[in-house]
């Protein structure tokens, strides 16, 4: 299965900073889960990570995730 932002739920961003702002660079998908509920490992989270539509999801959501 390719991990990519639409085949997960519960996802949670870190390394969200208002000096950052707007672009947030720095934030990433720190937990996230499989659709049946299985956690990501790290190396699965890692290549998640490096996904474009990640990137773009993380840059979406990131201000949100401070609230």
């Amino acid at each position: 299965m390719t991990i990519n932002i639409e085949n997960v739920t519960s996802v949670e961003i870190a390394g969200v900073e208002m000096y950052d702002y707007p672009d947030f660079c720095d934030a990433y998908v720190e937990y996230a889960e499989k659709l049946d509920g299985t956690p990501l490992s790290d190396a699965e989270l890692d290549t998640l990570n490096e996904c474009d539509d990640t990137r773009e999801y993380v840059n979406e959501n990131a201000y949100s995730s401070l609230f």
